[in-house]
């Protein structure tokens, strides 16, 4: 028994762990790509360009694998596959993209991607049935204290509006793909197929009607840069590392990651982009962050 238990351990040990090396490296890819965004728009790049490029490429690099998996596919019910391709495929792009275009690149990562774990809590409640530890309660209280700052800040330097309210509706579409992903029982490269593709069928054939293409190549030097971060890295890398953590720590554990991000993303936007956060911002992404870290520590979960 002590040997069955002491290996029960292990394994649940190394499951944690693996969870958070994905929900890292999602994190990582979701720190950039805030920054990449606002360097397309600001170079005359419309966020609904950067859409279609995101989603015509990878739809087509993950089409054979969508009919390979077909028949898991259709198991699925039709409403968790509308929340999970509108929540992170084409909709949720346009929605966040446009907030950055309006605002700035550190904002988008704070304020969408620290609200994650608030939301995504809710809706497992709801949803899921998941518990709430006391580290998860405190975690999230304390996110929920970065967000205050970091608008508070926002609103100090003249710089919410509308993009503001855009970053919380994605922070909320986000969190509708997460727990509908969990509740799916998808495979992550497989839910990651299900977002592209649909995307590719849905939206791209009205971006190519609206010359979306012509107005690509107008930017040949843009799009390299682009291909790589909003095609390969964005819209396939994150997702699949992101249902990797999903599958191995749950929905609620696997979002507190994503608020790693605001602070990752203020410092890449001011390094990058010469952004200058304020004392409030910088306060409220770092109080964000040790909120991730502070809900991040339960029990893992056993599922693989």
């Amino acid at each position: 028994m002590p040997a069955k238990v002491s290996a029960g351990r292990w394994r649940d040990a190394a499951i944690g762990a693996s969870g958070y090396l994905w929900g890292l490296g999602a994190a990582a890819i979701w720190s950039g790509w805030w920054t990449v965004t606002r360097v397309g728009v600001v170079n005359d790049l419309p966020v609904a360009d950067l859409a279609g490029l995101r989603f015509g490429i990878s739809g087509l690099l993950l089409l054979p694998l969508a009919w390979r998996e077909r028949r898991a596919i259709g198991a699925v019910g039709p409403r968790l596959l509308f929340f999970m391709a509108a929540g992170a495929g084409a909709p949720y792009v346009l929605v966040a993209g446009t907030g950055v275009a309006l605002t700035s690149a550190g904002l988008g990562g704070a304020i969408t991607v620290g609200l994650l774990p608030v939301f995504t809590l809710i809706l497992s409640i709801l949803f899921l049935r998941e518990k709430v530890t006391r580290h998860l309660a405190a975690g999230i209280g304390c996110i929920l204290l970065g967000a205050a700052f970091v608008t508070a800040g926002t609103w100090e330097a003249g710089r919410g509006g509308y993009g503001l309210a855009l970053f919380v509706a994605g922070a909320l579409m986000w969190a509708a793909y997460t727990v509908a992903l969990k509740r799916s029982g998808l495979l992550p490269l497989t839910a990651t197929a299900v977002i592209s593709v649909a995307s590719l069928a849905l939206y791209t054939p009205i971006w190519l009607a609206l010359s979306g293409s012509a107005r690509l190549l107008a930017h040949p030097e843009e799009l390299l840069m682009q291909i790589l971060y909003q095609s390969l890295l964005a819209a396939i890398g994150a997702l699949y590392c992101y249902g990797r953590a999903i599958n191995r720590l749950g929905a609620a554990r696997a979002s507190v990651f994503a608020a790693i991000v605001p602070l990752f993303s203020v410092i890449i936007a001011a390094v990058v982009l010469h952004e200058s956060p304020g004392l409030l911002e910088l306060s409220g992404a770092a109080l964000l962050a040790t909120g991730a870290l502070i809900a991040a520590r339960q029990k893992p979960s056993s599922r693989c």
